[in-house]
């Protein structure tokens, strides 16, 4: 057996002083049972006030452990938002963004044009998406690479028009309440 390198890299390729040792990049230290949810919004729906208010929630009405961290803009209004979520039995020790989603919230359709959502999601995640058109017609004005891309990992699509929920209800404009809704009931964390 040979001795184990004194000095080493991990993550990444270093050509200089070869140390760099191969690592599974699909390798996941998170506790089995653990949900994760990424929430894509716009600074000022509410996307971040009510997966904070989630996260309370989740932390003092169930038996779940909960941790949110929220990355936005320092104008954050009218900026994307991302709320990474994380809930499950056992205690929450992940510092760090989560990289592979099972649940992923698109708050704003335009999103899906200029940023790749569902990077992040894993295969047969669930996503739940806000968009403007009949649910017969939302196929049909997703970007292609979006529709290769839930085919290719065979994602579980929920669709609602939060904007017309919202204001058929009194909350124009606020699709917060609508989206967290939604998520609870796709969850089934309450």
């Amino acid at each position: 057996a040979t001795m184990p390198p004194r000095r080493f890299t991990v993550g990444i390729d270093d050509d200089v002083t070869h140390t760099s040792l191969a690592w599974d990049a699909a390798f996941s230290a998170e506790a089995p049972g653990t949900k994760r949810a990424v929430f894509f919004g716009l600074g000022s729906d509410g996307t971040v006030g009510a997966n904070k208010n989630s996260i309370k929630i989740i932390g003092e009405e169930t038996e779940h452990d909960a941790q949110g961290y929220f990355v936005y803009d320092s104008k954050k209004s009218g900026a994307i938002t991302i709320s990474h979520l994380r809930f499950g039995p056992g205690p929450i020790r992940s510092s760090y963004l989560v990289k592979k989603a099972n649940f992923v919230a698109c708050h704003q359709f335009g999103f899906l044009e200029r940023f790749d959502v569902l990077n992040i999601a894993e295969p047969g995640a669930v996503l739940l998406l806000n968009a403007p058109f009949p649910v017969e017609e939302v196929w049909d004005h997703l970007p292609r690479v979006t529709q290769e891309e839930i085919i290719r990992k065979q994602l579980k699509v929920y669709v609602i028009d939060a904007y017309d929920v919202a204001t058929a209800n009194g909350m124009a404009g606020r699709i917060n309440t609508v989206m967290q809704t939604c998520f609870f009931a796709i969850s089934g964390v309450l």
